[in-house]
């Protein structure tokens, strides 16, 4: 996969906060510079969180514009937030979990045209490869919340344990075993073979 662009850039984003009930132009022009840049360079982590914990591309971007919408109306906590990355990866997980257009995770066209392979030296590896991510990404999307949450974090997001355990308000411990169950199962799921 490559790297996640939105269709209209940050500026939809951008876009959507201004038309929903006006909050952008009751911002600072200081306020409005740390969103835009918060919106430039967290947009794509937060909606590869969106899309590998609940899928499907426009209801990421929904959710990621309801996000910073959320935190223009709330800008003093997001000002003062030490964290702003899981400030609004908080949000965005509680959007989700909340069931803002919340739906199990199904390819869209364009996924499944990235399954497809393009031929080369190597087209049956180049399959075989593709094949295996499919195989693991459908394995993620069958895990329980509590397990997929914490490898979407983990390998989407490429939080730390130490974050991950913050962000979802468990212990460390936790947040570890979480993993390790989720590998373990995992492995069960895919069975022998598969790779690490």
């Amino acid at each position: 996969m490559g790297e996640y662009s939105p269709p209209f850039g940050v500026f939809w984003i951008g876009k959507a906060m201004g038309v929903r009930s006006g909050v952008r132009s009751a911002l600072t022009a200081g306020e409005r510079d740390l969103l835009d840049r918060l919106m430039r360079e967290l947009t794509p982590r937060l909606v590869a969180y969106v899309r590998r914990a609940y899928g499907s591309t426009p209801d990421a971007e929904d959710i990621v514009a309801e996000t910073f919408c959320r935190a223009a109306g709330n800008i003093a906590a997001l000002r003062t937030s030490t964290r702003r990355d899981l400030y609004l990866l908080t949000t965005v997980r509680n959007l989700c979990r909340d069931g803002f257009r919340r739906q199990r995770p199904t390819p869209t066209p364009d996924e499944r045209l990235e399954q497809v392979p393009h031929g080369g030296d190597d087209a049956p590896a180049q399959a075989a490869d593709e094949e295996r991510r499919r195989a693991l990404r459908a394995a993620v999307a069958e895990l329980p919340e509590s397990l997929r949450e914490i490898v979407v974090l983990r390998l989407a997001s490429g939080l730390k344990f130490e974050e991950i355990a913050e962000l979802l308000h468990i212990p460390l411990g936790t947040a570890l075993s979480r993993m390790h169950a989720a590998i373990q199962r995992l492995r069960e799921m895919l069975g022998p073979g598969h790779g690490s």
